[in-house]
């Protein structure tokens, strides 16, 4: 039997990622608990495409000072270039262990407008106290740009949900409950106490949707419900990878062996790329050659 373990090779490259951003898997930490940090890491970071950017009307027409809207103009043109979003999201973007409720609960983002680098912290722009919120559907590459609000009360102003509604409905269908109506809505200031304890609030927007938590949610530990659920899916899309790949031996054996002499059991293969990133690249070892498979 060749050897293949695509799981332990998928566990090797995230520890690698991990321990080059400073944050190494902990002595005898499972595969689980190192995929569950490296999509919480990846989740909170928007990929680097070219954005299709789109205002809501009280952002267009909000009063901004002048440095601030110069950050805004700054930031935008950065979106729909195609150019690196991270300088601007928080410091703790980097490390895999932060818990964003706002981002667990809501899935918004929130950027720094500073116009000049960080003077102390490399690869970031300098803070700004107001911050801008937003919705990055990566599967459009559509950004939605709700509002500009100071950074102390904002994780948890539910007028960015209404300022989604009348911009952007379809965005909370998803999201919309089937029960009519609450009996007490909770208030900002309660969503951070039931964040904080691992409780994810049930809202209702002015117009009278009720809302679930559009981010996934939050679990008792303050970890992210679908980091969880994702971190499940690409172990499961590994190990089928595996299976699909071993379900190949006649043909890749056939191969080897005209090319290099090489009998299945003589073989070593490696997965190089994440299953996500197509072509997947996996490597034989030995003879060093790299089969990529498009789907």
């Amino acid at each position: 039997m060749a050897n293949i373990n695509f799981l332990a090779d998928l566990q090797e490259m995230i520890s690698q990622e991990l321990s080059a951003l400073g944050y190494p898997p902990a002595l005898g930490e499972d595969v689980d608990a190192i995929l569950i940090r490296y999509i919480n890491l990846q989740r909170r970071i928007p990929p680097v495409v070219v954005w299709t950017v789109k205002q809501s009307k009280e952002l267009a027409n909000k009063p901004l000072s002048q440095s601030i809207r110069l950050g805004l103009q700054q930031f935008i043109e950065k979106a729909e270039s195609g150019q690196n979003l991270k300088p601007h999201l928080s410091k703790h973007s980097n490390n895999p262990d932060y818990k964003d409720l706002m981002f667990y609960d809501w899935e918004i983002f929130h950027f720094h407008l500073g116009t000049n680098p960080h003077p102390k912290h490399q690869g970031f722009v300098e803070r700004t106290d107001d911050l801008l919120f937003a919705i990055a559907d990566s599967n459009k590459a559509e950004m939605y740009l709700i509002g500009i609000h100071p950074h102390k009360g904002g994780f948890t102003n539910q007028d960015l949900l209404r300022i989604i509604e009348e911009n952007w409905a379809e965005i909370l269908d998803p999201y919309t409950s089937r029960i009519v109506e609450l009996t007490h809505n909770v208030s900002d200031n309660g969503i951070d106490i039931l964040r904080k304890g691992g409780i994810n609030p049930i809202l209702q927007t002015p117009s009278g949707r009720v809302l679930i938590p559009m981010g996934g949610g939050i679990t008792s530990a303050g970890t992210s419900i679908r980091n969880r659920r994702e971190a499940d899916r690409l172990r499961t899309s590994v190990h089928q990878l595996e299976q699909w790949f071993v379900q190949q031996q006649a043909s890749v054996e056939a191969s080897f062996k005209s090319k290099y002499g090489k009998k299945w059991d003589d073989l070593t293969f490696k997965l190089k790329s994440f299953p996500f990133d197509l072509p997947v690249k996996i490597e034989e070892i030995i003879t060093g050659e790299v089969l990529e498979i498009p789907t």
